[in-house]
């Protein structure tokens, strides 16, 4: 953006920009309302050109020290306000909204044991994803029971649970029904181990053996991959970001999770090679530096927020923080929607597909499996050989022949 912009026109700008990325007009017209008292701290010190310093003075002036803000959801609103403007000024764009968590409400008879119990698992070493899917089947449990009358843990039945986990076969997958048995499962185990109800409730639960069957994986051709990454706009810092990480996803194969935590210790520039620890795996991984990857990162660190911080990719605005990977699913999708490119449903569109795509280009070209396994930093070919399913040129080699339907015999 252009260094001497008014505050008058970047408060125009932003919020036009704010109503192409689909901001709710409640949001925005918050945003406009500490614009105008921003607009009118700058007239009264008669300041008309937009800078981030005469910002950050503006927030000093209403809340004193910025140390420790902000402490309420008003100072946070300020900020934010203020942050949107200073992204625009800088960047020429708006960052698209960030995904927001999940907040699951249990029946208030339910809800107590059921925080103690995710307490517990939690503290066990339960996974943030696992937690959030014991969470949601807990919240469907405890919601179904309320509706039907059952509002004691003690009164609940082997009909009751039966009658739950009937109707849940009839709505979702066979995977999900098995995951909230076992979830379920190890509920009643703990509210019967602390003396919540009488017996152990899981031995009205069913045994379901769920053999799940490797699914076939997602993936887009290399012209696909290539539209994906030319829609990228490489010309602001946010770009430059993302196509850096759509690279790794796509030329290296490398998984969400360890680009988002990607440090500085990885890129070993000298060696020409990205070296780090899987974070699905716990096992390390040496992949090649590509040269138009480097390029990518290099392009990027050129524009990246000056951050006491080890991670490669952060935010765009203050804190400045390591990105997650939902952060990075929106990004992918975003990109991928932009591109134009044919998504039918029930096709992944997050930044596993590319890894996908990548493997699916390796078997075109007839690369042996053990060294897509390697690349993938799979722990067996085994693995890999779920992407047999996509090799169509492969399988067509394996087509039987149908022998024709004479006349003879008739």
């Amino acid at each position: 953006m252009q260094n001497n912009l008014s505050i008058t026109d970047l408060i125009d700008r932003t919020g036009s920009e704010l109503k192409k990325e689909k901001y709710a007009e409640a949001t925005i017209a918050t945003y406009e309302k500490i614009w105008r008292m921003f607009l009118a701290y700058a007239r009264q010190n008669a300041t008309s050109e937009y800078s981030t310093e005469f910002a950050y003075e503006f927030l000093r002036k209403r809340f004193g020290s910025l140390d420790g803000l902000p402490r309420n959801n008003t100072q946070a609103e300020y900020f934010r306000g203020v942050c949107k403007l200073d992204e625009f000024f800088h960047n020429g764009i708006i960052s698209s909204k960030r995904p927001r968590l999940k907040n699951y409400s249990y029946p208030i008879e339910y809800r107590d044991v059921i925080l103690l119990f995710m307490k517990k698992r939690i503290d066990e070493g339960l996974s943030r994803s696992r937690s959030s899917c014991f969470s949601l089947y807990l919240e469907r449990f405890a919601v179904y029971m309320h509706e039907i009358g059952v509002k004691n843990l003690n009164r609940l039945s082997a009909g009751h649970i039966k009658r739950f986990i009937g109707e849940r076969a009839t709505l979702y997958t066979a995977s999900t029904v098995s995951a909230t048995i076992s979830c379920l499962r190890s509920f009643f185990a703990y509210i019967h181990e602390i003396g919540e109800t009488e017996m152990n409730l899981g031995l009205f639960l069913p045994n379901v053996r769920y053999a799940a069957e490797d699914p076939i994986p997602s993936a887009f051709s290399s012209d696909e991959v290539k539209r994906i990454l030319d829609c990228v706009d490489r010309c602001n810092p946010k770009g430059k970001r993302d196509y850096a990480m759509l690279m790794l996803a796509a030329r290296l194969g490398i998984r969400s999770s360890d680009i988002c935590g990607m440090v500085f210790q990885s890129l070993k520039w000298d060696e020409n090679k990205i070296e780090f620890t899987q974070q699905k795996t716990g096992k390390p991984v040496t992949l090649p530096l590509l040269n138009d990857v480097g390029d990518a990162i290099i392009d990027y660190l050129k524009v990246r927020p000056q951050a006491d911080t080890k991670h490669v990719f952060l935010r765009l605005n203050p804190p400045y923080q390591r990105l997650n990977s939902g952060s990075f699913y929106e990004i992918t999708h975003t990109y991928m929607t932009r591109s134009g490119v044919h998504i039918p449903p029930g096709k992944k569109h997050g930044p596993h597909s590319l890894r996908h795509s990548l493997s699916s280009m390796l078997l075109e070209n007839s690369v042996p499996l053990p060294v897509i396994s390697g690349i993938l930093a799979h722990s067996s070919s085994d693995t890999t050989k779920i992407y047999l399913k996509i090799d169509i040129g492969q399988l067509k080699e394996c087509a039987l022949t149908v022998p024709a339907i004479g006349s003879e015999g008739m």
